[in-house]
């Protein structure tokens, strides 16, 4: 049984998981508090991280599925995109699927940029150590 089935049950991490970084969770300590993020510009930021799976695919949820998922409607969705494209925390990448307009994709390198530099001013104060192991049962990391 995986550590995360141990902790949250089998059902549960059968879903899934998602990583996001803790300087992302904690963005609205490290930036002016007239820029702050609002919950749903920060839930959204949380929803587009858990649908980017592979670093050279951008997420690319639509509208609608983000509303169902933040639970509100499609234009709150995108005024706060719009904020959050305003604070450059993403760009929208307008595509297409077999000619026709598919939903946006968003790129998230200025948000991951961002949250590099935050991390070089504020350094971690309890670093873990995140290597893996290179011996079997060593329990060290």
């Amino acid at each position: 049984m995986s550590e995360v089935a141990q902790k949250w049950g089998d059902a549960v991490a059968g879903r899934g998981f998602s990583q996001v970084p803790n300087y992302l969770l904690f963005i609205n300590q490290f930036i002016d508090k007239e820029n702050h993020l609002s919950p749903l510009e920060l839930l959204l930021l949380v929803q587009l991280s858990g649908s980017w799976w592979k670093k050279d695919e951008m997420p690319f949820p639509s509208m609608r599925t983000l509303s169902i998922r933040c639970g509100t409607s499609e234009r709150q969705v995108l005024r706060a995109i719009s904020r959050l494209e305003e604070l450059t925390l993403l760009k929208r990448v307008k595509r297409r699927s077999k000619g026709l307009i598919a939903s946006n994709a968003y790129d998230l390198s200025p948000l991951v940029e961002m949250l590099q530099e935050v991390a070089k001013m504020y350094p971690n104060e309890f670093p873990r150590n995140v290597r893996p192991s290179s011996r079997k049962g060593d329990s060290s990391t």
